[in-house]
């Protein structure tokens, strides 16, 4: 609500990022969690990139928002944008909605997405879509790595460890503990192709993998 109040009417992204930023923050105090930061000297500086973390709970991107102290871009689930609730503070953040089930709509929202890094901006991206209750990390989709791979930005490896043991599946009330955000070194595409995507993307999964706190999800 605060955030509503005071970040959504702010004429730009960058200020009403600030707001969120430091909402995020005082929210997770208020929750009873410690955000534990390491790795943002990791984070480009002037340089647009793609930011690509795992996803275990409904409180990632209250953690990703809290820790990340530059202007992101989500990247969301189309669904998003048709519920009113979540509709405009998503578009007042700048997040860009891709359809997940239209192959061809799905191509254009990441074409638009690749617009929005050669523009400047920097992407956050959950490349796993979505969680489950399992532990473990799911496969990653393409389409973020296709964009750094097409974009010609680094790809920055975030591992969230903690959050699923804090807010359970489908629970609403988070509970208190820590959680750790690993920012690693950017990855560098070697090409603009799919196997240079590829070669992101394994790369990627591999430094989440390792700081994640979790190993693969059975298939």
């Amino acid at each position: 609500m605060l955030f509503a109040l005071v970040g959504l009417p702010l004429p730009r992204l960058a200020w009403r990022w600030r707001v969120a930023h430091y909402v995020c923050r005082a929210m997770a105090r208020l929750a009873g969690i410690r955000v534990e930061v390491s790795g943002l000297e990791h984070l480009p500086h002037g340089r647009p990139c793609v930011i690509v973390a795992n996803h275990a709970s409904y409180l990632d991107v209250l953690i990703l928002t809290a820790a990340l102290p530059c202007s992101v871009r989500y990247l969301a689930k189309e669904e998003l944008e048709s519920r009113p609730a979540t509709r405009l503070p998503l578009t007042r953040m700048g997040a860009l909605f891709v359809e997940r089930f239209d192959p061809r709509q799905a191509e254009q929202d990441m074409q638009q997405a690749e617009r929005a890094v050669a523009n400047g901006d920097t992407l956050a991206i959950f490349p796993e879509g979505t969680f489950t209750t399992e532990p473990g990390l799911g496969d990653f989709h393409m389409g973020a790595f296709l964009t750094a791979a097409h974009a010609n930005v680094p790809v920055v490896p975030v591992a969230i460890a903690g959050s699923r043991h804090l807010l359970r599946g489908k629970e609403w009330r988070p509970h208190p503990g820590k959680v750790a955000v690993q920012i690693s070194a950017a990855l560098e595409p070697q090409g603009s192709d799919w196997d240079a995507a590829l070669k992101l993307k394994h790369a990627a999964c591999e430094v989440i993998l390792h700081h994640a706190g979790e190993g693969r999800r059975r298939s």
